[in-house]
């Protein structure tokens, strides 16, 4: 049972993974003996099955600023993916829960000691991402102990491969995502749509190791649709900054 008030709890980790990526098979089974918490594996929504409708879900250009690419089919799972993780926090009533992918690995001290700072500062409501690279600027106050800061980012960097999530921020997310037009880490970077407080935390003990489980599940792009991102991405990106100033005080 989650608590309104008081200090959190951490005692449920959910694995992402998709049941026919044998190769990530053994990160699963090692991440479940290394992580001191009770593990359970979600199965990852599978964007390669041709009988998938992602239509009820994915809507392009529904929100401002209007992402300007076309979700595959894999980016669109993945969203749906981390849905199914918030959903099982409802479900199950869990204060917080650590939700991974299975291309992590966890380098055990660094992250335990970031996962002290993080329970100490962490509020019902919160979401707090454990990025592979800081690439992201405090928003306002940085807490620093033993050399790991914890603080709210100027604009929420990308990446989804751990994040700590509460029952509240679960529960506000699923609300706001029923349909929705961009990958699951860039739409965590509306924050004034979803109203969730986002922290991150550096250094963390959190590092992607996809390269040595066979690469990434998503699939790549044609040159053409390369060289239109590197057109648009930076557009997109001026645009969400000026939203991100606009909306700073709300």
């Amino acid at each position: 049972m989650r608590k309104l008030s008081g200090k959190l709890t951490l005692k449920n980790c959910l694995i992402i993974h998709l049941e026919r990526s044998l190769e990530r098979k053994p990160q699963v089974r090692k991440l479940k003996k290394d992580l001191p918490y009770r593990t359970k594996v979600i199965e990852a929504i599978d964007g390669g099955k041709p009988d998938n409708d992602f239509s009820k879900s994915y809507t392009p250009r529904l929100l401002r600023p209007r992402y300007p690419f076309s979700l595959r089919p894999a980016e669109v799972a993945t969203f749906q993916s981390h849905r199914k993780c918030w959903q099982e926090i409802l479900d199950r009533g869990l204060e917080a829960a650590l939700i991974i992918e299975d291309d992590v690995d966890i380098i055990n001290r660094e992250f335990t000691a970031a996962v002290k700072l993080a329970m100490k500062e962490i509020k019902m409501g919160d979401l707090i991402r454990f990025p592979i690279k800081l690439r992201e600027k405090p928003r306002n106050r940085c807490v620093m102990r033993e050399n790991i800061s914890i603080f709210e980012p100027t604009l929420v960097g990308l990446g989804m491969v751990a994040q700590i999530v509460t029952f509240d921020a679960a529960r506000r997310l699923l609300e706001q995502t029923a349909r929705f037009d961009r990958p699951v880490d860039t739409y965590l970077q509306l924050r004034w749509k979803h109203r969730v407080r986002i922290l991150t935390l550096w250094p963390n003990g959190v590092r992607e190791i996809s390269s040595i489980l066979g690469g990434s599940l998503i699939q790549g792009k044609s040159n053409g649709d390369r060289l239109r991102r590197e057109i648009l991405r930076p557009l997109y990106r001026a645009k969400l900054s000026t939203y991100a100033f606009i909306n700073k005080q709300k």
